[in-house]
């Protein structure tokens, strides 16, 4: 129950174990469950009970799997149009890497008990031995967060005529994948806007996730962003036996992850800090069974976390890694063929680099059916319980054929997730409001609480937060939503309402580490203690 859980550290971290044992693993069916909890536990406060329209669960509309977000207003009792957001997700990443303790990550409680057996790092183990941590899949990344920001809507609910803004906590489905949630909030934020509400900041409360200062404390004033590029690389197919009648697609996509995995040229530097490097998130051998035939088509899709680097800039650097990658492998060919001089004739072939919407364009002049008809209709046929990103793959595998497409050549594009990148520029009142109130927080916890924070301009972990203030041009629009494969169908991001909303961010959340590891942990004194009262100092200062 959440009465008076700002004032009791115990409370916070009883409903906490619950909402862990809520198994909401992204695009399960317990991710349906979070938000119903969620209402649940609030819908025993006098505030809702008085207020019942104030707290909803509203569906994601054209959800494929059928989520909802969670939407709980306090309203000034005095009508008022200024509204500060309480905002964080309710899934988590699967538990596959605890190995057979899988099932128990969801009992923190216990699967810290269980901790005590495992092989686990030395820093994990100091942190267990201190029993200042509870591990478990969610303590850190982000339920806590979530319920600590519960705590602080119950607390100002007991006196809403001291209210000068109107508080809206939203608690959203969908962060580890698609973001389908924070998207659907977007669009009910951009109605509220139409409606007159004027938003002063959205607050986060997403764990810490930094490779300094683990054990400190941070106030995040913007967050990263990040494209999902892919690329779909096409062979020559052929018998192992005739090598040198085909190209594998293999020989192609394995020079072509050396050039981009880890490397340099995509870690962007922001403001001194050197953000992380692009990496694959996964490949797909698209060769349907097994034959001694080589790989004729291999896609991979990547990481490419990033602060100002347009997708422009990001396709560039891609095409010139793909040309380098045919380039060499052709090389390579040939080199063999002369040193092997086969009775095959040396193929001569014509390499290409094209984009995602060069390849939609070429199928649609071939079939003679446009592009959209084309890719909805396929994607229509596919099952809805494919990934988006299995689904992009296979569409761009279908308008190869379409296109009558011969290799080698390598296809560039994006997937979903995008997530735009977002921070403070100090030109605002309200961002310059930010940047004051949380200099004032840093002072405070140092000398009230004896807690050192440490500011940050970037939140390195994904964060909802991208959402609220898209910053790109519409150049930036134009070259992404031409290159996502099913964008219309399966996929479209509401930039039009992002820009519009224009809403500045800031991360203030509790000290956690190694989200979605196995040893996912929280600490605690600060999570139930201090952290309610700043995130409740941070609202007032704000507001006033």
């Amino acid at each position: 129950m959440l009465s008076s859980l700002i004032n009791t550290p115990e409370s916070i971290y009883q409903t906490l174990l619950k909402f862990c044992r809520v198994k909401s693993v992204t695009d399960s069916e317990g991710e349906k469950e979070a938000p119903q909890f969620l209402y649940e536990e609030l819908n025993k406060l006098p505030y809702f009970q008085k207020n019942p329209k104030h707290l909803s669960i509203q569906p994601i509309q054209g959800d494929r799997l059928g989520r909802s977000n969670l939407y709980a207003w306090i309203k000034a009792e005095k009508p008022v149009a200024k509204t500060i957001i309480l905002m964080g997700h309710f899934d988590v990443v699967d538990t596959d890497v605890c190995g057979n303790l899988k099932a128990e990550a969801f009992d923190p409680v216990n699967y810290t008990k269980l901790m005590e057996n495992e092989d686990i790092s030395e820093e994990a183990r100091i942190d267990l031995e201190s029993g200042k941590w509870i591990f478990g899949r969610g303590t850190a990344d982000m339920k806590c967060g979530l319920i600590v920001q519960a705590a602080v809507l119950e607390e100002f609910s007991r006196h809403p005529e001291l209210l000068d803004v109107n508080l809206l906590f939203m608690a959203v489905a969908d962060e580890e994948n698609n973001a389908c949630g924070i998207q659907e909030g977007v669009r009910y934020l951009a109605k509220l806007k139409k409606e007159g509400y004027e938003f002063l900041c959205c607050i986060d409360s997403e764990p810490s996730i930094t490779l300094e200062n683990k054990e400190c404390a941070w106030i995040h004033l913007g967050t990263i962003g990040m494209y999902t590029p892919f690329t779909f690389v096409l062979g020559r197919e052929t018998h192992v036996g005739e090598y040198f009648e085909g190209l594998p697609a293999s020989l192609i996509a394995f020079k072509l992850g050396g050039l981009l995995e880890g490397s340099s040229s995509f870690a962007e530097t922001f403001k001194e800090v050197t953000y992380p490097p692009l990496t694959c998130l996964k490949v797909y051998d698209l060769k349907p069974t097994y034959s001694v035939t080589v790989i004729e088509r291999i896609a991979m899709y990547y990481n490419s976390l990033f602060v100002t680097m347009t997708p422009d800039e990001l396709q560039a650097m891609m095409k010139t890694a793909a040309k380098i990658a045919l380039g060499s492998a052709l090389e390579d060919y040939h080199k063999s063929w002369l040193e092997k001089r086969t009775h095959s004739e040396k193929k001569q072939f014509n390499p290409q680099v094209i984009e995602y919407r060069e390849l939609a364009e070429l199928a649609e002049r071939k079939s003679g059916i446009s592009k959209q008809k084309m890719a909805s209709e396929f994607l229509n046929s596919l099952p809805n319980c494919l990934e988006l990103q299995d689904r992009g793959i296979r569409l761009v595998n279908h308008l190869v054929d379409a296109a009558g497409l011969i290799g080698p050549a390598v296809i560039i594009g994006f997937l979903p997730p995008y997530c735009p990148s977002g921070f403070n520029e100090r030109k605002t009142a309200q961002e310059l409001k930010i940047i004051e109130t949380v200099e004032q927080l840093v002072v405070l916890a140092k000398n009230q609480y004896h807690q050192s924070i440490s500011i940050g301009e970037i939140y390195e972990g994904i964060s909802d937060l991208s959402e609220f203030a898209y910053k790109g041009t519409a150049r930036d629009i134009h070259t992404l939503s031409r290159n996502f494969p099913g964008w219309g169908t399966d996929f479209e991001y509401p930039f039009e309402q992002s820009k519009y909303l224009d809403i500045p961010v800031v991360n203030l959340g509790p000290i956690g580490k190694d989200a979605h590891k196995k040893t996912e942990r929280l600490y605690l004194p600060y999570a139930l203690e201090v952290l309610p009262k700043l995130l409740k100092e941070m609202i007032e200062r704000i507001a006033n």
